[in-house]
């Protein structure tokens, strides 16, 4: 039996590079299957998502009451510099026409998310 000739070195070189190029590409699409057949993760991954969508919409619906709340106060205010009757019972109505806007923005915010 004879003993196969030995590649010369470029060959040998060439090879070896070859081989790990090929592990390389092997493993990255080892990890791409396993991504894709991890449907916790991907699960999860949408959650997160969804949960940002969420706080975003919440801050905008924050942020938009407050405007609204900051614009009836103003109302108000002008109102309460025009309007008869003592300190204490400007205050009373302030308070109330305050927590209706309020009441009212956040009802407007919450019905547009439907």
């Amino acid at each position: 039996m004879s003993v196969p000739p030995t590649p010369p070195t470029d060959d040998r070189d060439a090879l070896v590079a070859d081989i790990e190029q090929t592990r390389e590409r092997l493993a990255a699409t080892a990890d791409a299957l396993a991504a894709k057949a991890d449907v916790k993760a991907q699960a999860q991954h949408k959650v997160d998502d969804l949960k940002g969508a969420v706080a975003e919409k919440r801050d905008q619906a924050l942020d938009s009451a407050q405007e609204l709340k900051a614009q009836a106060l103003g109302k108000v205010q002008e109102a309460s510099d025009k309007a008869p009757g003592t300190p204490k019972q400007q205050n009373t109505a302030l308070i109330v026409t305050i927590v209706a806007a309020t009441s009212l923005a956040i009802w407007l915010v919450l019905r547009k998310k439907d």
